[in-house]
């Protein structure tokens, strides 16, 4: 009985497993040439500067970034398809973006990235697939 009150007292006692899942981020609308660009934003971070990136190439107008790790929460995900290879978003004569871009959730984008609140989507410990739509 004593082993038994012990074991239960530890087991109280012992922190919490965080746990975390795969984040699968599914792109359309890709064009031929050039990397996709993949943020997964928490929310903490915003849509500008995450901390989980990943680069990836599209063929037949799709790619797939994939997140290990990912801990239950609001994320988002900002992309962008570096058509010619220069590592950076391009933008055109009146300010708007000339390579495929896109949001979580399709979020709208004018005069900069949406808020978080129209692209963050609700991901499980279990991961979960969060679609972006690139365009122009």
């Amino acid at each position: 009985m004593t082993h038994l009150f012990l074991a239960a007292l530890a087991a109280a006692t012992l922190p919490a497993v965080a746990v975390a899942g795969t984040v699968e981020v599914r792109l359309t609308g890709a064009q031929p040439g050039g990397p996709v660009m993949v943020q997964l934003c928490s929310e903490a971070e915003g849509l500008m500067q995450c901390a989980r990136t990943a680069t990836v190439q599209a063929r037949n107008g799709v790619a797939v970034a994939r997140f290990e790790n990912v801990p239950a929460g609001r994320w988002g995900v900002a992309a962008f398809q570096d058509v010619n290879s220069d590592g950076r978003l391009g933008f055109g004569m009146m300010g708007r973006p000339d390579e495929p871009w896109g949001y979580s959730r399709n979020a709208p984008a004018v005069m900069g990235p949406p808020a978080f609140r129209d692209a963050g989507v609700n991901v499980t410990d279990a991961g979960g697939v969060i679609p972006v739509r690139l365009g122009l």
